[in-house]
């Protein structure tokens, strides 16, 4: 090796030695964040030092997701990443996450297996509301209206599988895949925009005898946001801007998970607007049980909505053809709770309507 070959060696080494060794000292030295808030998350914990975890493996798998959680100008590194693979790859998505001219999304997968477990869920809930029609739906993922082609939700399995499921026949089943679009959803994140799904009421009205008259509703400006997908892609994307309609008619009851009693809260929430999710805005976020009562109703009729975080911005909208809906989330709430709570009247409605989140992983309903 000549001598300018040894002094390249040495500078090349020199200069890894001082980045890592500069990497290292920073990451001593700055604060570690609290929560990751482009994702969403808590970050990863130091782990406890012992022989049993040394020995097992788990202080150094651990110890992988502190540094990476903790590692200097993470999302900077992650924003480097997605561009890399988008700009210069040329790849169309990155571990399930793309990006079109409709903003970012997730390309959900069908399980069968999960259609038939939600199937089974609904009837097990059916038969213990006597006397009160039983409608379902869900709600197709964004992805499906993508321009990228990939292999997604099979919206036409779904509908087949649920109303071919035994004892689903005495149900109504409600399709919606073609009443939305691409902009119907937020460009940053999975949820729809309550301003764009005047067609989804429309479609629900249709099959389940009711009409909903929008006009009585104001459209108002909540502010901008960067919705769940805006984090996970680590892309400058841009914001959403939050319309909703509001009425004045309408009051919300939320449930006191302390006491087990209804309380008053607002339709819309504020101080949700900042926070980590502002869809949050929304009926205030992940709640077990809702009751929206609508002063104005010219009906008696209720409404029981088993619904995940998409109902929160429709609810309001459906409460104007109800005087009371009532909110169900059995994540959060299981059957015997509830049947403790709220008394089931004949002659009501009850809708389930579910995202593809739910479809796919129907363990996380509290339903047997």
């Amino acid at each position: 090796m000549d001598r300018n070959s040894g002094l390249r060696l040495k500078l090349i080494v020199a200069v890894f030695i001082v980045i890592v060794g500069g990497l290292f000292t920073l990451n001593l030295i700055l604060p570690k964040a609290e929560i990751l808030y482009s994702e969403r998350r808590m970050p990863a914990k130091l782990p406890a030092l012992s022989a049993r975890t040394v020995f097992s493996g788990e202080y150094m798998n651990k110890l992988d997701s502190y540094t990476a959680d903790n590692f200097p100008f993470r999302d900077s590194f992650r924003t480097i990443s997605s561009a890399m693979v988008f700009h210069l790859f040329r790849q169309t998505d990155k571990n399930g996450l793309y990006m079109d001219k409709n903003g970012a999304g997730r390309f959900e997968q069908t399980n069968p297996e999960s259609i038939t477990k939600i199937a089974e869920k609904i009837l097990t809930i059916a038969d213990m509301m006597n006397g009160v029609s039983i409608y379902y739906a869900y709600i197709p993922d964004k992805s499906i209206y993508s321009d990228k082609k990939l292999p997604g939700f099979d919206p036409s399995l779904v509908e087949q599988m649920m109303i071919e499921a035994p004892g689903m026949e005495d149900f109504t089943f409600i399709g919606l895949t073609d009443v939305l679009d691409a902009d119907s959803y937020y460009r940053t994140d999975l949820h729809w925009n309550q301003v764009k799904i005047g067609g989804v009421t429309e479609r629900l009205g249709a099959s389940m005898g009711f009409d909903v008259d929008l006009s009585g509703y104001a459209e108002e400006y909540a502010g901008e946001f960067r919705g769940g997908y805006s984090g996970q892609i680590a892309l400058p994307i841009g914001t959403d801007s939050l319309f909703y309609l509001s009425h004045p008619s309408l009051k919300a009851m939320y449930l006191n998970e302390r006491t087990m009693a209804l309380e008053e809260g607002p339709v819309y929430d504020w101080e949700k607007i900042s926070g980590l999710d502002a869809y949050d805005f929304f009926l205030s976020g992940v709640q077990p049980l809702i009751v929206i009562e609508n002063n104005d109703s010219v009906s008696d009729k209720e409404l029981y909505l088993f619904r995940d975080s998409f109902s929160s911005s429709l609810a309001p909208l459906l409460a104007g053809a109800y005087s009371r809906v009532i909110l169900i989330d059995l994540r959060y709430i299981d059957m015997r709770t509830l049947s403790r709570l709220v008394e089931f009247h004949p002659g009501s409605d009850a809708l389930f309507l579910y995202s593809t989140q739910i479809l796919n992983n129907p363990d996380m309903l509290l339903a047997r």
